[in-house]
């Protein structure tokens, strides 16, 4: 077992899939309230991993963009970032471990700015440029989420038990620059840390068990369907506000599926990318009667305005560059 990770459990799990597809079809569950009293909070809900059901319970604080009340947290956007940069850098480790490769420290920092990502990433312990290399190209190649930032994926939209048509606007205003630095701490477990003012306490990543995780955070599927479900959600408050002047208790569903038999390259034909990523908005409890129809537009206009579902909607560059890490780092 190299860095801590169990690269024999990865290996299981690559099997049962080639013995049977359906154990690689991970489904993922994220959830997000937006009070105009409360603020800001999203958690993860039940996940299916294959034929195994999990409860799966973690909640944040988030801050909101919107500028509702609400404890200092990191923004749906960070929350998006820290999944996009968790996976890209737990496909670095477990592709190097699996090679043979030996980690002293691994970060990578994300940054989004005017919508353009930029990705850097520092590796301590492995000095060959040709393996660093290698290792950048499995990222790109194989990184569920990384896929999903640089590949257009189809995001739908229901509300009120029907499905409502999704945006045909090509470009959302970008917001302020937001960015995330992720450290690769053993095995799968890494901690993000928001960058920026306000953005509270690192974040913790991990996989699940089945994927031999021990479970210690959500896993970067999951923040990034976080990111999604707050960012909806906090653009419900801000429309809410202006349109009706009316203040709404919004809660929002983000799902999506990941197949892991891409990540793990167990399939050559799997799809890498998320995949079946939806949104559903419940009806506000505390709505006036009769008021479903303009709510609806005003639906659809929050989910035009989400920087994230814009973020997995719309295909990005992203190149990375990397760098050797001292043997002082911290």
């Amino acid at each position: 077992m190299r860095n801590s990770f169990n690269t024999a459990g990865f290996s299981e799990v690559v099997h049962e899939i080639r013995n049977d597809p359906a154990e690689g079809d991970f489904w993922y569950t994220a959830k997000a309230r937006s009070s105009p009293y409360r603020g800001l909070s999203t958690s993860i809900g039940p996940a299916l991993f294959g034929t195994v059901k999990s409860a799966r319970r973690f909640e944040i604080e988030a801050g909101d963009p919107a500028g509702t009340p609400g404890a200092d947290g990191p923004l749906p956007l960070h929350l998006a970032l820290t999944g996009i940069a968790s996976c890209a850098l737990t496909t670095l480790v477990g592709g190097g471990s699996a090679q043979g490769v030996v980690f002293d420290s691994a970060d990578m920092e994300l940054t989004c700015k005017e919508g353009k990502f930029e990705t850097r990433v520092a590796v301590g312990g492995v000095s060959d440029d040709g393996i660093l290399a290698g290792l950048i190209e499995q990222v790109e190649q194989f990184s569920p989420n990384y896929r999903t930032l640089t590949q257009p994926v189809s995001v739908a939209l229901d509300f009120a038990a029907g499905p409502l048509p999704g945006t045909t606007r090509e470009h959302v205003p970008a917001g302020p620059p937001a960015a995330c630095r992720v450290r690769w701490i053993s095995g799968t477990q890494l901690l993000s840390r928001p960058l920026g003012p306000g953005t509270g306490p690192d974040l913790r990543i991990d996989a699940p068990k089945q994927l031999t995780g021990v479970d210690w955070g959500p896993n970067p599927q999951e923040y990034l369907l976080m990111g999604l479900a707050a960012d909806l959600a906090a653009q419900l408050g801000r429309h809410g506000r202006e349109t009706t002047g009316r203040p709404l208790t919004w809660e929002v569903v983000a799902k999506g599926r990941e197949d892991v038999g891409g990540l793990l390259q167990a399939d050559p034909s799997a799809v890498v990318h998320l995949q079946d990523v939806a949104c559903t908005v419940l009806m506000p409890r505390d709505a006036e009667p009769g008021t479903e129809g303009e709510l609806a537009e005003l639906v659809a206009g929050a989910f035009a305005d989400s920087e994230v579902r814009e973020l997995i909607s719309a295909a990005r560059t992203a190149g990375i560059s990397w760098q050797p890490q001292g043997p002082d780092h911290a």
